[in-house]
């Protein structure tokens, strides 16, 4: 697979597939939750509770994996994303008006919250923006064949080379 079209899998799947799941460890215990996220270019925007364990777990340790993948009704229909790297809560003002911009696009509704004064807005309020970045990205998909999955290395978010076929 060219680069051009795993890459267009790849936004496809983060376009499309609203929620990720997000694997933390800290002091040897791992937690796996799921977040709405956002993409810009490979960077993934969640909103969490600074309070919340897979935030508490980042803190003390920004290592972590992330899946995203669309439901399958058979293990045929079986595609998705497969990544690990690093997260961390958005810091900048130009980072945070990034994420804002692109969780909205995908997720009108969250303008809603925000702007209206309700019970989920000030809910809205309790969280901050945070980036997951990752360092490498599987693409796994069998509906081109069982166990297909090919993989990039990123580096500062961009492929570091062509996709390579990896054992399952």
């Amino acid at each position: 697979m060219m680069l051009e079209k795993f890459e267009a899998s790849v936004r496809m799947l983060l376009n499309s597939v609203p929620a990720m799941t997000l694997a933390t460890c800290a002091n040897g215990t791992a937690w796996a939750t799921d977040v709405y996220f956002a993409a810009y270019g490979y960077e993934l925007v969640f909103f969490s509770s600074p309070a919340s364990r897979h935030c508490k777990n980042l803190n003390a340790n920004p290592a972590c994996a992330a899946t995203v993948h669309p439901e399958a009704a058979s293990w045929r229909d079986i595609r998705g994303l497969q990544m690990d790297g690093l997260a961390e809560p958005v810091e900048t003002v130009e980072a945070k008006a990034r994420a804002l911009t692109a969780y909205f696009t995908k997720f009108p509704f969250a303008r809603d919250l925000m702007s209206n004064p309700g019970n989920l807005a000030s809910k809205f309020g309790d969280v901050s923006a945070h980036v997951f970045r990752p360092s490498r990205i599987r693409y796994l998909d069998n509906t081109l064949g069982f166990g297909t999955r090919l993989a990039i290395r990123l580096e500062n978010g961009m492929p570091a080379g062509p996709p390579e076929h990896e054992a399952v």
